[in-house]
């Protein structure tokens, strides 16, 4: 019986040992450099250049979006009485100056967060952000009201 516990003992003994040497080599990763030219390309939401639109800022592109959106046919307008229908997209306009990764923060109706991207997708083309003296990925959040009293969206 003595004999018995004794080598149960080493068993175990030997088994914690050998898990101890796995924690050590997993624990031991190798070291990574990043090389400067690898940092952050963005995209930006500050820049050293802010994109233009039509020689503009992003209000003068807030101001573009509010002439060209619409009410779609059909739309029940008394859907927009009780949230004003406020739609808040996110998009960003990349290095050579096209608007894309278009997305709504916050919707009112299908319907509406539709047209939004439908009228962003048609917009003219910009003149890109520069960073460092390069053209790069901008990121921007507008908010488009439609409103019931107003004919054609939001103006």
């Amino acid at each position: 019986m003595k004999n018995f516990i004794l080598v149960f003992c080493f068993v175990n003994l030997s088994t914690i040992v050998s898990a101890q040497d796995t924690i050590k080599k997993v624990n031991t990763a190798p070291e990574v450099t990043i090389p400067d030219s690898a940092y952050f390309e963005g995209p930006y939401v500050h820049t050293e250049v802010y994109a233009s639109f039509q020689g503009g800022d992003i209000f003068k592109f807030t101001y573009w979006v509010q002439q060209n959106v619409t009410i779609p046919d059909g739309f029940d307008k008394t859907k927009l009485a009780k949230n004003q229908g406020r739609v808040t997209v996110g998009f960003a306009v990349n290095s050579k100056g096209f608007v894309g990764d278009i997305r709504i923060l916050r919707g009112v109706d299908p319907v509406l967060d539709q047209e939004v991207i439908r009228c962003l997708s048609n917009s003219p083309k910009w003149e890109p952000a520069k960073q460092g003296g390069k053209n790069v990925i901008q990121q921007f959040v507008i908010p488009v009201i439609f409103n019931k009293e107003i004919e054609g969206g939001y103006r």
